[in-house]
């Protein structure tokens, strides 16, 4: 796989950088009619959202609240979207310290990302997408390292139809971290193992879209990040995308 021992994690600084993700979610309550509700969102509009909060976040308009300090933001945002969401937001920035795909510093292969969450998803039926895909600029099934983002304790893993190969992960503030579409799991994985923020869980496929398990090839190797957390009695899907972005950057 040309990796060698070396695993070059970019461990996030979540305290210096807590706010600024935080900050973005008060910016477009600012902006916008509102930030999380049910039965409609703004960039798109299915029937139903029960089990989602809306959230699209202008990265352009951001800095302007930087300048702000700290309790001034905290303030801005408890009163923007509530003291609730502002907790459930800081608990996932909490646990998690690594970007999910370890830096290729050998074959200097690169991954990317967008912001899908939400987009429409048609296999097995209409729906709508749950989280971030990072894909892979080599589009090598098996080459890209998988690492936990948190520490916590594998609540699922085997397959799935939609999912393929994959890990659930439940963090110690209660958040479900799931990994999707693996080509294959580290040894010695299993429902209850204990794994650690940096801990290498399996390579980057493209398993799934199949009742078949091991099926692979029904679309480009990557790896799908879903966040969920329990509000108000529901699990409910979070947008991973400004903190894989953050996590990616520093």
């Amino acid at each position: 796989m040309g990796w060698g021992d070396s695993v070059d994690c970019h461990r996030f600084k979540k305290y210096s950088y807590i706010a600024a993700i935080i900050v973005m979610i008060f910016v477009t309550a600012f902006f916008s009619s509102s930030i999380f509700f049910y039965g409609r969102c703004t960039q798109y509009k299915p029937k139903d959202l029960d089990s989602f909060r809306c959230m699209d976040l202008p990265e352009n308009i951001m800095k302007i609240f930087w300048n702000k300090n700290k309790e001034d933001k905290r303030q801005l945002i408890e009163k923007a979207i509530g003291k609730p969401w502002y907790e459930y937001y800081q608990a996932v920035l909490n646990d998690v310290e690594y970007f999910p795909i370890a830096k290729d510093i050998v074959g200097h292969e690169t991954t990317a990302f967008d912001n899908s969450w939400l987009s429409e998803r048609t296999y097995g039926g209409k729906r709508f997408h749950e989280g971030t895909d990072i894909m892979t600029s080599n589009n090598k099934r098996g080459y890209f390292k998988v690492i936990s983002m948190t520490d916590g304790v594998i609540e699922k893993k085997g397959w799935l139809e939609k999912g393929g190969y994959r890990l659930g992960i439940r963090s110690k503030s209660g958040g479900y971290y799931y990994y999707a579409h693996l080509y294959e799991y580290a040894r010695d994985l299993e429902e209850g193992s204990q794994v650690k923020a940096g801990q290498f869980l399996g390579t980057a496929g493209d398993s799934g879209y199949s009742k078949i398990e091991g099926t692979v090839g029904n679309f480009d190797v990557h790896l799908h990040i879903g966040i969920y957390l329990y509000i108000d009695g529901k699990e409910t899907s979070i947008n991973p995308y400004w903190i894989l972005k953050y996590l990616k950057i520093l």
